[in-house]
């Protein structure tokens, strides 16, 4: 067996144990575990338990340079799997849907390349095994509370990596995931904007229950439901540029207890809001408030709110989208490059990194197109081909970025 096929067999061997056993956010200690052990067996440093279970593995090539940090989310998904496949989750309830598992064992792979080729580069690498992209449990913030990280706020595996420090000096920042959209060969890399923000709420409309056949002597939270979903749809293009990007979605709505004969006591409308841009995120947030107050207080009614405010928008710097996109045109060819001004309207924790440090998140394919089982699919599958890909565009970009890095400096 050759050294391309061994290689492939291990990240295979990694990768499926992974997927058997997929842990949520901030609980991924088998996971830690495993890269824990594998990062030193590469002769790294390594730092462990950073945001309870995050892991970071430190490449010093022992000549002066830049820092340049890769990233890799650990956390699976609350999702049952139902894909048929010989490694499927052994973890009830628990599915490794969104690729994670396949991120971990491409920046071992990495780790372990660059690990013998430290010839080829000056300075540092910082290999972040990241825990909680996909949100985590009130148990789980709790214990983070417990631990003396700060847990006001969107909280996120980014967030607690960012807060304790290790990131501080470093010069640019790499983050890839898997798209099983994209056929396996090809990456999408947006010059700027690559994936928006992302907040939720929920509303609780009060009135007072009563006969379906005498409404007049209780008060209807229906209708003001109905006029505050009209009003929620006209807010994007009433009262939004049309050169601005906004999503608004209604996701729920229910009348908790209530049956057809009866006036609800209560009404429930759940939804979210997606953009790029923070000062139209924080008007549509306003927004909402004035809407569900005014509306409510016009049909005698109160109400309540939960809103959470989730991840930022990621918008990658554009000279380093530009240099990640040139370094695959060479690695890959140009005609599998997909260099574009079209974001994804998807969220993910990634802005933090990309607020604090210059860098880009672009898009690995490990499909067979539009046709394959999505992220968060509870058949979502992927071509095992890609895990040596991943490897190797990992190594591309960290050399050659720290090369320019350091070509700068000089």
């Amino acid at each position: 067996m050759g050294q391309t096929e061994k290689l492939q067999k291990e990240l295979e061997e990694i990768y499926e144990s992974l997927h058997r056993h997929p842990e949520l956010g901030f609980t991924e200690y088998r996971t830690a575990k495993i890269v824990e052990t594998y990062l030193k067996n590469c002769g790294l440093e390594v730092i462990t338990g950073v945001g309870l279970t995050g892991v970071v593995g430190i490449l010093d090539s022992g000549k002066p340079g830049k820092s340049v940090m890769l990233r890799a989310d650990m956390d699976g998904l609350p999702i049952q799997e139902l894909a048929n496949c010989a490694y499927c989750s052994e973890e009830k309830g628990k599915m490794h849907a969104c690729g994670h598992d396949a991120h971990v064992t491409m920046l071992l792979g990495a780790a372990k390349e660059l690990s013998g080729r430290k010839d080829s580069f000056s300075g540092k690498i910082k290999f972040v095994f990241q825990p909680a992209e996909e949100g985590s449990s009130k148990e789980a913030q709790k214990k983070l509370a417990e631990a003396g990280y700060d847990t006001s706020g969107c909280i996120s595996g980014a967030k607690v990596i960012c807060d304790s420090g290790i990131l501080d000096d470093v010069d640019a920042c790499v983050i890839m995931h898997v798209q099983p959209s994209i056929p396996t060969g090809k990456v999408y890399i947006s010059k700027t904007k690559a994936m928006a923000s992302s907040d939720s709420f929920s509303f609780t409309i009060l009135g007072k229950g009563g006969h379906g056949a005498q409404p007049q002597n209780a008060i209807d939270p229906v209708p003001a439901l109905g006029e505050i979903i009209s009003a929620f749809h006209m807010l994007p293009t009433r009262e939004i540029s049309a050169v601005e990007t906004c999503v608004f979605s209604i996701g729920n709505i229910e009348t908790p207890g209530s049956t057809w004969n009866a006036v609800a006591e209560k009404a429930v409308i759940e939804g979210g809001l997606r953009t790029f841009n923070e000062d139209v995120r924080n008007y549509l947030k306003k927004r909402i408030v004035e809407i569900v107050d005014g509306i409510s207080k016009a049909n005698r009614c109160s109400w309540e709110l939960d809103m959470v405010h989730g991840y930022s928008p990621c918008v990658n710097n554009e000279e380093m989208s530009a240099l990640v996109a040139n370094i695959m045109e060479e690695f890959l060819g140009k005609a599998n490059v997909i260099y574009t001004d079209i974001p994804y309207m998807t969220s993910e924790d990634c802005g933090v990194y990309l607020k604090k440090i210059p860098g880009v998140f672009f898009w690995l394919g490990i499909g067979y197109g539009e046709d394959a089982p999505a992220l968060h699919s509870a058949y979502f599958q992927m071509d095992l081909k890609a895990l040596r890909l991943g490897v190797q565009v990992h190594v591309e970009n960290a050399i050659n970025i720290l090369k320019k890095l350091n070509r700068e400096e000089a």
